[in-house]
């Protein structure tokens, strides 16, 4: 899997669509379905429909859609663009714009979007290739262990055989930090970069070819293909000799070797005082992008918040770094999108993610709203949102700035799966294209006077500089050479600053390691009039996101991003004499530009090209989930499911099958996943159980003294039913379902069966219990927006408000069922919750159905589905709390207990019967002591004791 940093600081909740599991219908309100309470937000909506074709070649089948042409040669599944990407249903889960692409092991599937530059997508077909050729050697099935997460990505780049600049940074960082991983035992994420294990990976590999060769590296390949498969010594000894800890510290040396000469630059420290929020004192623990205010006094900072594991944007005061004001506080969902955008690809902050205002009132920035984005125009003042303008014609949008004047703003995103520079006039939503052309274009910045536009374009294979005529159009070449520049921002009309990779290109004076192994953005100037180049930092790791900035002075500084051990931070310039300076002429000279040529290439043969079937080439889907559990009532639990698919993921037939306690549910189905409005039909089994624990109700209070469990009953059903939903947005939608039910209800003791119906025709003049077929035809309406933590939910809310009625057609039981379920979750400090549940049901007809509940989260404290009735409700208020976050014991770290106070209000009835849950009155009752059994006939009499009264209330 392909990804870019950053994303991690967004932990999304992915549920499962809730098709293929029937009692999401309400027919019967079985409380076996409390096992899964929530009902998911609407992970995959599918905003286009694919008409999917295949173009067959030696090595590859090609699946795409003819939105967009083919010309050369590009593995297995595509997409235009990142955002019809994350409607893919070939991975069921939510996939973050940080993954760029990714191939799955069990059907050697690639998916990957074509909406990047064509070097950089070449890289990236290579590096999902490199997955396919992994998963070939090293198989990856239920009984294998897994490969550590850098050997399979360290490879998967290292055969891309270049390197990004922000990776080569953060391997660099952790050289001359002294900050490298034991890799032998580097399992996963540790540091503040998601994407570490994929650099170190990168180098390791490299490392090996280095001191092994190439064929040292394919036997590390085959040991790890022993190891993994459980066969053979480790694979460090057997294919390098070594011992794991000595590969680890040959690793080391390696690195510290090859990064030896770049131990003597400079070093944030090396600038002052960092103005980034303390990581160990403050809940934002890494600063990625900084715009200033047009006073010089504030800088909004896209920063990841440790609380709520989202990136806000908050604004610091320029003088001490005091964070002034969080204007996203809390969850992003409070404010009607789900996450700030960040930029695409791996320009990550070489552009600007936001801009300011030319007043300093407002900030602008792009956030994701469904499948497009939406421009976000806040107040910084009261934090309000003033502006939403949706942009509809252009994906991927990013790096907004306001024009001088305040009524548009530039923009860069993509049309047609070509990244160019966009105006939008504030005032009438209106998009126009600036730039249209065939190169990537980022980073938009305008100069002072309105009348031109900077901005970066991926050409020749690297991101140079360019200057824009908005009245002509016309595009100038500010900056030249193999290097990567990144975003400018204006100093002053004549003096741009941007962080750029370049170093001095006069012949030998840069030492060939250094050269061989920087890649450094540095902060330069360049003046438009003359092509003066000046470097004003040679640092050791990276800066980024240079920004002008005014002193309380009104003297002109640069601030920028930061990056040693592991954490960015953010820094000023007041340097005032370069290291270096240069001409733009000394780096190259206009010419033709030249897109970036593929080393292969290939002759499309339409003959190969057809339309791809429905049902063509279905399969099974991965390994089919064991799941285990027991129930507040000490009844164990367990599933299982087995799914075919077909290579896209829209087409599955399912087998479902369920116990809880002895009795099981079967379920053999098909879902249509490929358009917005999803389907499932289905056929089933089930038998469900619940406690009939009645006396006086469902028999006669004489028997009262059965005890809890022999009072199991069950509902048994089969049938067929067909259930579809249409998502309204991210977290509502629409269900409706209909089918043909067989059911069965009775207890499981015979005779109680016999007694129980006795006494119901005899009490109401029929039995309560139904047997015999039902059609239901039901609708509902649900929401979700709740917010998860490992521990469960955490901030948000759910509702399901649903109808259903079986009409009275032949000998099919008529009834109608009106059920709601409704929740809201209430956080607390950082990892307290305040939760809230309403549950309730009405069911009457000549048939009515039930709901059951009690123990597990319904109703705490009772026995387990110990409620029943055709009208019911409870509510339950809860507070969940933490008891032990982390303690170190004798046994190691323990952590992660919970506590819950709760108080439950509860009650359930029948249609015929008198239904009052309190008053305020005082009730008499008579308590039964003890039975008397007759000896001859066994008849059971109950003894009542003396009266009682409970006070009302």
């Amino acid at each position: 899997m392909r990804t870019r940093s950053l994303r991690g600081l967004r932990l999304p909740v992915v549920a499962a669509l809730a098709l293929l599991f029937f009692v999401t219908s309400f027919h019967d309100a079985a409380a076996q379905t409390g096992f899964v309470p929530y009902y998911g937000k609407n992970g995959k909506i599918r905003y286009d429909h694919f008409k999917w074709h295949i173009y067959t070649t030696d090595h590859f089948e090609i699946y795409y859609y003819p939105k967009h042409d083919l010309a050369f040669k590009v593995p297995l599944v595509l997409y235009k663009t990142q955002s019809e990407f994350q409607e893919q249903n070939i991975d069921p889960s939510e996939l973050p714009e940080g993954v760029l692409a990714f191939a799955e092991p069990y059907r050697d599937r690639m998916v990957l979007p074509i909406d990047e530059p064509s070097d950089a997508l070449y890289h990236l077909i290579t590096h999902e290739l490199t997955h396919i050729f992994e998963f070939d050697i090293i198989p990856r099935t239920l009984l294998r262990r897994s490969l550590p997460l850098w050997v399979d990505e360290g490879l998967s780049d290292y055969e891309t055989g270049s390197w990004d600049p922000f990776d080569l940074m953060t391997v660099r960082d952790a050289a001359i930090a002294d900050i490298v991983p034991s890799m032998t035992e580097f399992q996963g994420v540790q540091f503040a970069d998601g994407r570490l294990p994929y650099n170190l990976g990168h180098a390791a590999f490299e490392f090996i070819e280095a001191k092994w060769g190439k064929e040292g590296l394919r036997q590390f390949l085959f040991a790890l293909r022993k190891s993994v498969i459980g066969g053979g010594e480790s694979a460090y000894e057997e294919a390098f000799k070594l011992k794991p800890d000595e590969f680890d510290e040959q690793f080391d040396k390696y690195l510290k070797d090859r990064f030896k000469p770049f131990r003597d630059k400079e070093r944030p420290a090396d600038y002052g005082k960092d103005l980034a929020p303390k990581r160990n004192k403050s809940r934002y623990v890494t600063v990625v992008s900084i715009e200033p205010s047009p006073s010089g006094d504030l800088l909004a900072v896209a920063a990841g918040n440790r609380k709520d594991q989202e990136l806000d944007i908050i604004l610091l005061s320029t003088k001490d770094g005091k964070v002034i004001r969080n204007l996203t506080s809390g969850f992003n969902e409070g404010f009607g999108f789900e996450y700030i955008a960040t930029p695409g690809g791996f320009r990550n902050n070489a552009v600007s993610w936001m801009s300011w205002a030319p007043a300093g009132d407002r900030i602008a920035y792009f956030v994701r709203t469904e499948k497009n984005k939406t421009l976000i125009v806040q107040n910084v003042v009261n934090a309000k949102i003033e502006q939403r303008i949706q942009v509809k014609t252009v994906d991927m949008p990013e790096s907004p700035a306001f024009s001088p004047d305040g009524r548009s703003v530039v923009f860069a995103g993509l049309r047609n799966a070509i990244g160019d520079i966009f105006l939008i006039d504030l005032q009438s939503g209106d998009i126009k294209n600036l730039t249209n052309d065939q190169f990537g274009d980022y980073g938009p910045n305008w100069a002072p006077d309105g009348k031109s536009i900077v901005y970066m374009a991926r050409v020749s294979g690297n991101n140079k500089l360019f200057q824009l005529d908005v009245a002509s159009g016309k595009k100038t070449q500010l900056t030249f050479g193999t290097h990567d520049d990144g975003a400018a921002k204006f100093l002053d009309a004549d003096t741009i600053v941007f962080p750029s990779t370049a170093v001095d290109p006069t012949p030998g004076i840069i030492n060939p390691d250094v050269a061989k192994n920087g890649n450094i953005y540095n902060i330069w100037t360049l003046r438009l009039k003359n092509g003066e180049l000046k470097q004003y930092t040679d640092t050791m790791t990276g800066n980024v996101s240079p920004v002008p900035l005014k002193d309380e002075n009104k003297q002109q500084k640069v601030a920028f991003v930061t990056y040693y051990k592991g954490e960015y931070g953010i820094h000023t310039l007041n340097r005032t004499e370069p290291i270096h300076t240069v001409a733009t002429a000394d780096f190259g000279a206009p010419g033709p530009i030249i897109d970036f040529q593929p080393p292969l290439s290939h002759t499309l043969v339409k003959q190969n090209e057809r339309e791809k079937g429905k049902f063509e080439k279905m399969f099974l889907e991965g390994r089919p989930p064991v799941n285990v559990g027991v129930t507040s009532g000490g009844d164990i639990f367990g599933g299982t499911q087995v799914t075919f698919t077909d290579v896209l993921g829209d087409q599955q037939f399912n087998l479902y099958a369920e116990s809880v306690s002895q009795y099981r549910t079967l379920l053999l189905g098909y879902t249509n996943l490929a358009h917005r409005f999803q389907y499932a039909v289905q056929g089933f089994s089930q038998t469900s159980f619940y406690y009939g624990n009645n006396p006086g109700v469902l028999y006669a209070a004489s028997y009262g003294f059965l005890r809890h469990s022999d009072a199991l009953a069950t509902q048994t059903e089969r049938g067929g039913l067909a259930f579809g939903i249409y998502p309204i947005n991210r977290y509502s939608r629409f269900e409706l379902s209909g089918g043909l039910i067989q059911f069965q209800q009775e207890y499981n003791d015979p005779t109680l069966q016999d007694l129980a119906n006795q006494y119901q025709i005899n009490t109401y003049g029929r039995s309560l219990f139904s047997s015999g077929t039902m059609m239901p035809l039901g609708a509902a309406y649900v929401r979700e927006t709740t917010i998860f933590r490992e521990y469960g939910p955490l901030s948000g809310e759910t509702l399901r408000l649903g109808y259903e009625i079986s009409p009275k057609v032949g000998g099919v039981l008529d009834r109608q069922t009106a059920d709601i379920d409704a929740r809201k979750y209430i956080r607390l400090a950082t990892n307290g919750v305040l939760a809230f549940r309403v549950r309730g049901l009405k069911s009457w007809g000549n048939y009515p159905g039930y709901l059951y509940f009690g123990g597990n989260s319904e109703m705490r404290g009772y026995d387990y589905l110990s409620f029943i009735g055709q009208k019911a409700f409870f509510g339950d208020a809860e507070l969940r709390f933490p008891l032990i976050e982390a303690a170190l014991t004798p046994l190691g770290v323990i952590g992660g207990l919970r506590a819950v106070a709760f108080a439950n209000l509860g009650a359930a009835g029948f249609n015929d019967l008198p239904f009052q849950v309190w008053t305020k009155k005082p009730l008499s009752w008579n308590p039964i002591v003890d039975y008397n059994i007759n000896p001859l006939t066994f008849a059971v009499t109950p003894v009542y004791g003396p009266t009682q009264t409970i006070n009302g209330f």
